[in-house]
């Protein structure tokens, strides 16, 4: 099959749609099983839609809704802005890389949230729920980054501690060069000590998979999860995914002061 049938995900203006926002993101740490139902029928449904081939959208969306921790951050997002629909493409873009949606949700909603949403049997007990609600900081928004660096897995399929905390939250890097599957980009990595920060610029080698991100070229800066590429980011998406992400690091450093 050819590399351009991704192309049917892209709405009119060429950015991703929300469904596959979501199939991007979230593939690198499903695949690794930490999150999202492991059946083997949807692990094969869910790696066939991301990689381009006809998946039923319904299947999908499906798939999606039994995501213990980011359908819940789309549904609060989507909630708070008076979206309808949890997988539209500027809510799942909030959780994953930040835009305006995320600053009419606050500290309080992300509480609710952890205190319903994320106790339930397999997830969080009432008590560590409370615990960890009682942590959230002010200023908090609900960017996937709130979620590794602060509240933190609630799967109990991970521990998210030390280089790992700089593997699951988004990364970005400018890219130096493009192999068969692989793609070496500069980035500046998670620091993670008595206070977090970015260190200097290093390299390194990140999966790639063509189906997924066909269309990447020297100097674009691509988005990355678990070391596996997700997307190119606009100049804008940049700056989103650095100052969410900043500001969250900024949160973690004020609570451990």
């Amino acid at each position: 099959m050819p590399f351009g049938r991704v192309n049917l995900f892209l709405p009119k203006g060429g950015q991703l749609s929300g469904l596959k926002t979501a199939a991007v993101y979230s593939l690198p740490s499903y695949s690794l099983g930490y999150c999202g139902p492991q059946d083997a029928k949807s692990r094969k449904a869910l790696i066939d839609y991301t990689t381009g081939k006809n998946v039923s959208e319904k299947a999908v969306r499906g798939i999606f809704e039994k995501f213990e921790a980011a359908y819940k951050y789309y549904q609060l997002i989507a909630k708070k802005n008076n979206i309808t629909d949890p997988l539209d493409e500027k809510v799942v873009k909030a959780f994953w890389v930040g835009n305006s949606l995320l600053g009419k949700v606050d500290e309080k909603d992300l509480k609710n949230l952890i205190l319903t949403g994320f106790t339930q049997p397999g997830l969080l007990t009432e008590e560590v729920a409370s615990q960890r609600a009682d942590q959230v900081p002010k200023g908090a928004v609900p960017h996937h980054s709130f979620h590794v660096l602060i509240l933190g897995a609630v799967t109990g399929r991970i521990k998210l501690q030390g280089e790992m905390l700089d593997l699951c939250r988004i990364g970005w890097g400018r890219i130096l060069e493009v192999k068969r599957k692989k793609l070496k980009v500069k980035y500046k990595p998670l620091l993670v000590g008595k206070t977090y920060g970015f260190g200097k610029e290093v390299e390194k080698e990140i999966e790639w998979n063509p189906k997924i991100a066909p269309d990447v070229k020297v100097g674009d800066i691509a988005s990355f999860h678990w070391a596996q590429v997700c997307e190119v980011l606009t100049p804008q998406e940049v700056i989103n995914l650095e100052n969410y992400t900043q500001n969250t690091i900024d949160l973690v450093n004020l609570k451990n002061d």
